[in-house]
């Protein structure tokens, strides 16, 4: 008679805060985030830097591709979930569109880091460029949300005005830009 052995693979897993440094070629489960990682591997055995890559699944923010809806009730302010940059992440592109009723604002921003110069007021740069069919009432800006260490972290801001009083989406797409 045949000997059979049943053996179960298991992977690492827990929520996104507390994913460690994968081994080479390990996997490891965000359960809060629905995120696949596997892990790069050392540099002594040729990986191109130390660290996790995130396998791509529905629950990916796919540059240029994922397209995010944030809700901003009338005569206040949202921080935009993905509208950050840190030190690590020194620029980010987002085109975004509003609409209400007929009329409608669609235009893009960047917000970005002076390198060089993290701790000092001018250190970022905030651009933007929009059209609108009439006013809609929504304005854009950048707060400081907080800071770890030396770096900061700088956030865009939508606010509604209380009139015209509408609830509105904002529809948005993001991308990471490193210089």
């Amino acid at each position: 008679m045949a000997i059979v052995q049943i053996s179960q693979i298991k992977h690492r897993h827990g929520v996104q805060t507390d994913l460690p440094q994968l081994a080479t070629a390990e996997l490891g489960w965000s359960v809060d985030t629905r995120k696949l990682y596997i892990g790069n591997g050392t540099l002594s055995e040729g990986a191109p830097e130390v660290g996790n890559t995130e396998i791509l699944t529905e629950h990916s923010n796919i540059p240029n591709y994922t397209v995010y809806t944030q809700g901003i009730a009338p005569g206040t302010t949202a921080n935009l979930n993905y509208g950050i940059v840190d030190y690590n992440k020194p620029a980010v592109y987002i085109q975004y569109a509003v609409i209400r009723d007929n009329d409608a604002r669609t235009g893009w921003f960047k917000l970005a880091w002076n390198r060089g110069n993290v701790a000092a007021p001018g250190a970022i740069s905030y651009d933007e460029e929009y059209t609108e069919t009439a006013n809609i009432g929504m304005t854009f800006g950048v707060i400081p949300v907080g800071t770890t260490g030396g770096d900061a972290y700088v956030q865009i801001t939508a606010t509604t005005t209380s009139s015209p009083s509408f609830s509105s989406n904002i529809q948005y797409t993001v991308s990471t830009l490193s210089f």
